[in-house]
């Protein structure tokens, strides 16, 4: 007889979907510290993404109960995904990049069981870096206001209760819904993940997480940040392997610019574009102007994206 408690465990049905492409001694990192803050090994399915068959015996030998779907090709991040999840349907899903790894025992439990939350439809943790310093990840939707405020700087200006709408200065301290976030780690209701069809397939990657954000509002869902879920981030581990940094930045920019003339009025989105690259034009030269190059190249891929976008 099943016990009660355990059909009440968020953990207990929950399918957990990691992609990897080339880096299996990473996503074996990944996979162990899940199943170390309890997660069945059985519920965890590893994309190969178009991976060697090196990598994929690497996982295979390290990783035996884990459920490994080997892609041909690589399909971006979101068909891959997709994927994943079709391959083990669960009551709710928790999709994990794999240079991120639980830090706070009880982590995925805790994020899982925020979706129980009334009209919560997905949920983030709060992020750290390799030094442990906060990782900034919740962001505000764009719209012409928050777009002026971070293009003038005025945005450190705005109080840090207001900022997840306003900026990106926000402290990560408390637990809240806020409007988006990075989906470096990402627990998603089974019926929203359903009604939305899963990640959004375009290109190979990048602003699907901002995509399903915005598309989970729209249908009344409401996205909860969980200051009491941690995870280490080392950040765009699998991107920096096969693009530049300004590369990188210019598919960022160009997946951005894209969401936000789709989602937006065409005034309101021309007018948020402006001042986005108003305020990257700005910090160019300031970097430009203190010698940091790589740091002016990263944003002038990034205005480039934004103009291709169009």
């Amino acid at each position: 007889m099943t016990d009660a408690a355990d059909e009440r465990d968020p953990l207990r049905l929950a399918t957990v979907v990691v992609v990897n492409w080339n880096l299996p001694e990473m996503t074996i990192r990944c996979v162990r510290a899940l199943v170390e803050d309890g997660v069945d090994s059985a519920r965890i399915v590893v994309v190969e993404n178009g991976s060697t068959e090196e990598s994929t015996e690497l996982l295979r030998a390290a990783l035996p109960d884990t459920v490994i779907l080997r892609l041909d090709e690589n399909v971006g991040y979101a068909r891959a995904a997709n994927k994943g999840a079709q391959l083990l349907p669960g009551d709710r899903y928790l999709f994990v990049n794999n240079d991120a790894f639980v830090h706070r025992p009880g982590s995925v439990r805790r994020l899982l069981a925020s979706l129980d939350r009334d009209r919560v439809g997905l949920a983030v943790p709060r992020l750290v870096n390799d030094d442990l310093t906060l990782q900034a990840s919740v962001v505000p939707i764009s719209s012409p206001a928050n777009a002026f405020l971070r293009a003038t700087g005025l945005s450190r200006l705005v109080p840090n209760r207001w900022q997840p709408s306003w900026g990106h200065h926000w402290d990560h301290a408390s637990s809240r819904p806020i409007r988006a976030a990075n989906g470096t780690v990402v627990a998603v209701r089974r019926e929203l993940w359903a009604d939305l069809g899963g990640w959004i397939e375009r290109d190979l990657m990048f602003a699907e997480d901002l995509d399903f954000c915005w598309r989970a509002s729209k249908r009344g869902c409401l996205v909860w940040f969980e200051a009491e879920s941690e995870f280490v981030h080392l950040g765009n581990t699998s991107g920096r392997s096969e693009w530049s940094d300004r590369r990188r930045s210019e598919l960022v920019g160009r997946a951005e610019g894209a969401l936000i003339r789709n989602e937006l009025p065409r005034l309101q989105a021309e007018v948020t574009l402006f001042f986005m690259c108003a305020g990257l034009l700005a910090r160019m030269g300031f970097f430009a102007l203190k010698g940091e190059r790589e740091a002016a190249s990263s944003l002038s891929g990034m205005l480039s994206g934004y103009r291709q976008s169009r």
